[in-house]
């Protein structure tokens, strides 16, 4: 069987030569890269004492010496270097054996991670490196052994390469990264969790991260004792004894050395393999640079990327089948309460929604203008309306009232093709329609059904209130400046909280069993009110009112006859029946069951990764499960020192994430999300999100 992680470690060349016989290949680099019209020519000579005390530092830190030099590749150098890059490849190889596996390589695993490669560089790199860096600013080269660890020039002495199979894995491996590695910029809003992209000239693509440090925070063993570099940076070279053990090893040097982390594709990391090999030295660093050739390398490049593009779109298209989103989601067997009823509407129900459908492909396929789209959906309504009040059965009359205020309520929701302001008049539309169907429901209870019907208004009276205002959140100041001001407010979203719980608590067995008939909705109403609730427990406490205290007793209730043991179950059974086609949805009540530890946040990751190769995820909807899973290792409890440090990372880790995900959601979401989703954050975790980490700075220089 083999591993799921390849590891490939590349050592320097074995045949290692005097220092001195270095002298030929510095100053043929030099003519290179024309030194000479760059340096002082008084200076000139000083610069190439400079490379080679840089390089007698570099021998000292592989261990070279007379004894290894006259091994011919014999004898192998046993450095602080390359000790330490063995130990960093031996971690994952203990890593991946551990049993049962740590939560981190199972994340790694999860996240796409098919290779794994770890190098240093080569001692004719490295002079290249160093002359190039030294050109830039001589001075740099004047304390040679601050050149190669943390905080010098050459970031990228060790580096790194994780390799994945397909593009969208590559955020989820960026991720996961930040368990093993300490990094600035983690959090910023214009880096992919501390990655930023590389596209070079000769077709080179890649994330990259810099001066990173090795730091698995996860690890007591690793980073729980807190090295730190000694004053002077020579004691690198007596910090290791013989027989240290490869996580002594990376405990004692982990602050010592920055590493280059790099993440590419499968087709990435073959590309440049092969450019590497034929091009790399030859064209870009040494003597015969030739943009002819430069040019023929960008091809191949974007002639891989264009395969690897469709080789992604096979594989989501072979699995996306199953999760097209359907156009109306018949909450309620319409069919099969007008049939008890005796009534023969259900033909005319049934185009109405059909019409509906086409006139929103017309939309879509641009085949038919805005304007034309509300007028016909409009005078649907009108047909619909007029149908309703000839009733006299008020089930039937109900039925059509509910499948007018629904076009009303589709219009509210497509804010991709109308401004702020028709989206406003289309949300005021359905919140009045399904205020007065709810207020009819309560007043009529003979309408069959009537108490389920209600439950559906509510949802849907609610979900606009969650969308387009502050839904059950309720901040003890306005925390909006010149932003919209929410569709509903408080008073009237809590209002109709209430009804919907009080509704649901009461359903007897048989409406209970009608809104199970269709097992997906039936999920779906569970989840939304579930997230009101957790939405109205940010702001109260059952002790604060009366009122407060009925709240959170039928909320008790609620979660307790639905929220059962039974739902991971039931969730899996309707995935693969292939009765979920929403891929938002199914993140959003992965994080329902995280949050009410019904199942475990890697669990739940685990899918969340896997149905993210079908359609994209937003980071509001990934926010909520980092907040859920911060939640999980919050309320847990360390029984050791390795506990303790394994669930100080883990609560750290998620934070982290969320801060990115904050700022993403801020950048490309609606302003109700990003203020809901802050509120969240900040209310768990108890810390401050800052929008701006500059705007001190600027303000100070202005």
């Amino acid at each position: 069987m083999h591993s799921y992680i390849g590891i490939h470690h590349f050592l320097p060349k074995t045949n290692y030569q005097p220092l001195e016989t270095l002298i030929p290949l510095i100053d043929q680099t030099l003519a290179d890269q024309n030194a000479e019209e760059i340096i002082e020519e008084a200076y000139f000579e000083q610069f190439k004492e400079n490379v080679l005390h840089c390089m007698e530092v570099y021998y000292k830190l592989m261990g070279i010496d007379e004894e290894v030099i006259a091994g011919k590749g014999r004898v192998e150098p046993r450095g602080v270097l390359p000790r330490y890059t063995e130990s960093l490849l031996t971690y994952f190889q203990e890593l991946e054996k551990q049993l049962p596996a740590s939560r981190e390589i199972k994340v790694l695993e999860y996240s796409g991670v098919t290779t794994i490669k770890i190098r240093y560089k080569y001692t004719d790199s490295v002079i290249k490196k160093i002359i190039k860096l030294g050109l830039k600013d001589p001075k740099v080269l004047e304390d040679p052994l601050k050149v190669f660890l943390k905080g010098g020039v050459l970031h990228d002495l060790i580096g790194m390469l994780f390799v994945c199979a397909y593009p969208y894995e590559k955020e989820w491996v960026a991720r996961t990264l930040y368990n093993y590695f300490e990094y600035d910029n983690r959090t910023d809003d214009h880096l992919l969790y501390g990655f930023y992209r590389v596209e070079k000239k000769s077709g080179y693509r890649g994330l990259h991260c810099d001066h990173t440090l090795f730091n698995p925070r996860f690890d007591a063993a690793v980073s729980g004792e807190n090295e730190t570099i000694a004053d002077d940076p020579n004691t690198i070279f007596t910090l290791l004894e013989p027989g240290d053990s490869n996580r002594e090893v990376l405990r004692k040097l982990k602050n010592y050395f920055n590493i280059e982390i790099q993440l590419h594709t499968t087709f990435e990391s073959l590309w440049s393999s092969m450019e590497h090999t034929n091009n790399y030295n030859i064209q870009a660093k040494g003597s015969g640079r030739n943009a002819k050739i430069t040019v023929q390398w960008k091809l191949l490049s974007e002639a891989m990327q264009n395969i690897e593009e469709q080789f992604e779109r096979l594989q989501i298209d072979t699995e996306q089948a199953r999760f097209e989103v359907l156009h109306h989601e018949e909450n309620l067997p319409v069919k099969a309460i007008l049939d008890s009823l005796g009534s023969q509407s259900y033909p005319l129900y049934e185009a109405s929604v059909k019409k509906v459908e086409d006139l929103e492909d017309l939309l879509i396929s641009h085949e038919i203008s805005r304007q034309d789209y509300v007028q016909q959906l409009q005078t649907q309504v009108k047909t619909i309306d007029a149908f309703a009040l000839a009733q006299k059965d008020l089930t039937v009359q109900t039925i059509f009232r509910v499948q007018s205020a629904f076009i009303y309520f589709g219009l509210a929701n497509q804010r991709e093709y109308f401004n702020a302001e028709d989206i406003r008049q289309f949300v005021k539309k359905a919140l009045s329609s399904y205020a007065n169907i709810s207020t009819f429901l309560s007043s009529h209870p003979e309408i069959c059904k009537g108490d389920l019907l209600n439950i559906v208004v509510v949802f849907r009276y609610l979900y606009l209130a969650h969308k387009y205002g502050m839904g059950l959140m309720n901040p003890p100041k306005e925390i909006f400046e010149d932003e919209e001001v929410p569709a509903v407010s408080y008073e009237k979203s809590l209002s109709f909280f209430r009804k919907a719980l009080s509704i649901l608590n009461s359903l007897g067995e048989e409406e209970t069993g009608y809104l199970k008939l269709d097992s997906a909705y039936s999920l779906k109403i569970i989840y939304q009110y579930d997230m009101f609730a957790r939405e109205w427990e940010l702001f109260n406490k059952e002790s604060d009112s009366s009122q407060s205290a009925d709240i959170a007793g039928n909320i008790c209730k609620f979660r307790e006859r639905f929220l059962t043991a039974s739902l991971p179950e039931q969730f899996t059974t309707l995935l693969e029946s292939h009765k979920i086609k929403n891929i938002g949805f199914v993140v959003k009540f992965y994080t329902a069951l995280v949050w009410h530890d019904h199942l475990e946040p890697m669990d739940a990751l685990k899918q969340i990764i896997k149905y993210s190769a079908y359609d994209k995820i937003k980071a509001s909807d990934l926010f909520y499960y980092e907040l859920a899973a911060y939640k999980v290792f919050m309320l847990k409890e360390g029984i050791s020192v390795s506990d303790a440090v394994t669930l100080e990372h883990a609560k750290n880790y998620h934070r982290k994430n969320m801060i990115q995900l904050l700022f993403r959601i801020k950048r490309s979401e609606p302003v109700y999300k990003f203020h809901k989703a802050r509120l969240d954050f900040e209310g768990l975790t108890q810390t401050r999100f800052k929008i701006d980490h500059f705007s001190e700075t600027i303000s100070q220089e202005i």
